[in-house]
C-alpha cells in the first residue's frame, strides 16, 4: 500500500531512505536512480520514500500525479512524499527544506542525481545535501548517482517535453522507457466517422493537464476490455469539417462497440502525418485507409512516402534529361572549337596574317587579269575552305603565260579566244594594199608576227582547261602567294580536325 505523505503537514515514523528530485515523468534516468534506491533501502532495512511534485512545476505534464503514483510500484516504494509547487514553496531555502522533512520523517538515509537542485533561487546541490545530511552519530548517510545520458545529452522532463511537442513520439519514448499515453473519456461527436467516412471513431477528451502532441495523425493501441486494439488518431484541428479546436479522435481496427461514456487509454506508438484539408469525405476515407497501414512505422513515415513520389517523377525523366545535357554538351562543344579557331594561339594567327598578305599581294598582282573561273561553292563555311579557294584562284591566274610586250602594248584589254581567232583571220585576209604598206617590215618580223597570233590562239584554248587543274609554278627561292595560301589552308583545316 503506498502512502501519501503531504509536505509539512504529515508525519512517517519507520526509518526511511528519501529519494529527493521532481520525478514528473518517471523517464530512464529516474528509474536508474529508483533502481539502485530499492537497493539501498532492501540492504539497510529502510523503507523508501519518493519526493513528488503533484502539479509539476508549471505547466502541462507528461505524467500525472496518479499516473506517476502508479509507475513506482516495481520499486517497492512505500510512501510519496507530496509537495506543490505554490509561491511559498519556491521561496523555501535549501537549509529550510532539509531541516522540515526531518522534522516530519524518521530520515536515516538520501539519495539524488548528482545535479539535483533545490532551495529558493536553486541554490542547494548535491554537496549541500551531503554537508547536511550526514551525521555518523545518527546513522544519516548520503549517495548521489550520475545523471543518465542518450546520445550524449542528458535525460530530462524538459527534453521529453519538447520531442513531444514536435511529434517525435519515438524519441520520446526511448527517453521515457515507455510509451506516451493520456486517458479520458469517450464524448458523444457528430457520428461523421461511420456515416460519411466508413471509420466509426471514438472522440476522446484530453486531458487539460497532459502534454500536447503536435498537431496530426499518429499511430496507437488502446487496451479495451481486455483486448488491445491498433488505430490511428487525429490529434488537432479538423479542417475537412471547418474544426478548428484541438481534439482527439481515434479509429481502431476490428472494433464496433459503442465506447460512449468509457474511460481509454491511448498510447502512441508513431507519428505518421501531418493534419490536411481534404476536398470531401471520399478523399478522407482513402487517406485513413492509407494511414491504418502506417500504424507503427517509423516516425514520418507516410511523409517520407509522399517526398520519394514527389522525386519520382523527376528519376523518371533522368534518361531524357541526360540526352539533353549530351546535346548540349555536344552543342558547347562545336562552340568551343569555333571559338578555339578564331581565337587560334599566336602560331596561326601569324599564318594567318601571311596568309592576309599573300592574299592582298595577289590581288595587286592580278588586277586587270582575266579571271575566267567557275565558282565552286556559294557556301563556303570555313575560313580554311575561303584560303584554298582563294590558292587555287590565284595559281590558275599566275599559270597563264604573259603576252608579249609589244602585244600588250598594243592590247591593253583583256585578249580572250575571240578576240584571237578574230586577229588571226585579220591578219591572213588583210588586202594586198595594207600588205604593200607592211612591205618594209623585214620578212623574219612578219613570221613572228604569225606566230605570236598562233600562239595566242593555242594559249587562249588551254586557258579552258586550265580552270578545273592548278598550275604549279616553279620558284627557286620563294613561294607563289597561292602556294603561301594553300600551306595557310591546309594548316588551319587540320588544326580545326585537330
Amino acid at each position: 500500500m503506498l502512502n501519501i505523505v503531504n509536505y509539512n503537514k504529515d508525519e512517517y515514523d519507520f526509518p526511511a531512505l528519501i529519494v529527493l528530485g521532481c520525478f514528473d515523468a518517471i523517464h530512464i534516468g529516474h528509474q536508474e536512480l529508483l533502481k539502485k534506491a530499492k537497493l539501498q533501502a532492501k540492504i539497510n532495512g529502510l523503507d523508501l520514500g519518493v519526493m513528488m511534485f503533484a502539479e509539476g512545476k508549471g505547466g502541462r505534464q507528461v505524467f500525472t500525479f496518479e499516473e506517476r503514483l502508479a509507475m513506482l510500484a516495481p520499486y517497492n516504494v512505500k510512501f510519496a512524499y507530496r509537495i506543490d509547487y505554490t509561491e511559498d514553496f519556491k521561496k523555501t531555502t535549501a537549509q529550510q527544506f532539509l531541516s522540515n522533512i526531518e522534522e516530519h520523517i524518521n530520515i536515516k538515509g538520501y539519495m539524488s542525481g548528482k545535479d539535483f537542485r533545490f532551495g529558493a533561487g536553486a541554490k542547494g546541490k548535491s554537496s549541500t545535501l551531503k554537508n547536511f545530511a550526514e551525521d555518523e552519530d545518527n546513522g544519516v548517510w548520503y549517495m548521489s548517482v550520475k545523471d543518465v545520458t542518450a546520445d550524449g545529452e542528458k535525460v530530462s522532463t524538459t527534453l521529453i517535453k519538447q520531442y513531444i511537442e514536435e511529434g517525435k513520439i519515438q524519441k520520446a519514448e526511448q527517453l521515457l522507457g515507455r510509451k506516451y499515453f493520456v486517458t479520458g473519456k469517450v464524448c458523444e461527436g457528430h457520428g461523421r466517422g461511420a456515416k460519411l467516412v466508413g471509420f466509426p471513431t471514438a472522440n476522446i477528451m484530453y486531458p487539460e493537464n497532459k502534454v500536447l502532441v503536435a498537431p496530426g495523425v499518429y499511430g496507437v493501441e488502446a487496451e479495451i476490455d481486455g483486448t488491445v486494439y491498433k488505430g490511428v488518431a487525429n490529434c488537432g484541428a479538423r479542417p475537412t469539417f471547418g474544426e478548428d479546436a484541438y481534439v482527439m479522435e481515434a479509429y481502431f481496427e476490428g472494433l464496433s462497440e459503442d465506447l460512449y461514456g468509457k474511460e481509454i487509454t491511448v498510447k502512441f506508438l508513431n507519428y505518421i502525418r501531418g493534419i490536411k484539408k481534404f476536398e470531401n469525405a471520399e478523399e478522407l476515407s482513402e487517406q485513413i485507409a492509407h494511414d491504418v497501414t502506417c500504424i507503427g512505422a517509423p516516425d514520418n513515415a507516410f511523409e517520407e512516402t509522399v517526398e520519394e513520389a514527389a522525386q519520382a517523377p523527376a528519376e523518371q525523366l533522368t534518361p531524357a534529361a541526360a540526352e539533353a545535357e549530351s546535346n548540349v554538351a555536344e552543342a558547347e562543344k562545336e562552340v568551343a572549337v569555333s571559338e578555339a579557331a578564331e581565337e587560334a594561339p599566336a602560331k596561326n594567327e601569324e599564318q594567318v596574317e601571311v596568309a592576309e598578305k599573300a592574299v592582298e599581294k595577289a590581288e595587286e598582282q592580278s588586277e586587270g587579269a582575266p579571271v575566267n573561273m567557275e565558282i565552286i561553292s556559294e557556301d563556303i563555311e570555313t575560313p580554311a575552305e575561303e584560303l584554298s579557294v582563294a590558292a587555287e584562284e590565284l595559281s590558275l591566274e599566275q599559270s597563264e603565260p604573259a603576252a608579249p610586250a609589244a602585244e600588250a602594248k598594243e592590247q591593253p584589254e583583256p585578249a580572250t579566244a575571240a578576240a584571237a581567232e578574230e586577229k588571226a583571220e585579220t591578219a591572213t585576209e588583210a588586202p594586198a594594199e595594207e600588205k604593200s604598206e607592211e612591205s618594209d617590215v623585214e620578212p623574219a618580223d612578219s613570221a613572228a608576227e604569225e606566230q605570236v597570233a598562233a600562239d595566242v590562239i593555242e594559249e587562249t584554248i588551254n586557258k579552258d582547261t586550265a580552270e578545273e587543274q592548278t598550275a604549279e609554278v616553279v620558284a627557286d627561292e620563294e613561294e607563289t602567294p597561292a602556294e603561301q595560301l594553300s600551306v595557310a589552308a591546309e594548316e588551319i583545316t587540320e588544326k580545326e580536325e585537330a
